[in-house]
């Protein structure tokens, strides 16, 4: 919860703080919210069209919400992408 915090108020210095630490657990939990935002939207999805339908029927505001979900992933993929990036140039310069 304080990391994802940190990546709100002052992501590049939390995202060098879990790389400086080389804390694992911390890096995929932080790393891996897109991914994990995106499975949970496709498990709402799908149980929510069991529940409701009965089946697996999906219209246009269940497609549009998995497109909305994956472009919204995919958004802070390539943010999160940019820090560690940055952060991996930066202590390249320093070295």
């Amino acid at each position: 919860m304080k990391n994802l915090y940190g990546l709100c108020s002052h992501p590049l210095l939390t995202t060098s703080k879990i790389v400086k630490e080389k804390d694992i657990s911390q890096g995929l939990l932080i790393f891996g919210l897109p991914i994990y935002f995106w499975l949970a939207w496709i498990f709402v999805l799908l149980v929510s069209r069991i529940f409701i339908f009965r089946e697996l029927r999906f219209g246009f505001w269940a497609k549009f919400s998995f497109l909305a979900s994956s472009l919204i992933s995919t958004l802070i993929f390539f943010v999160l992408a940019n820090f560690l990036l940055t952060v991996i140039k930066k202590e390249r310069r320093l070295r």
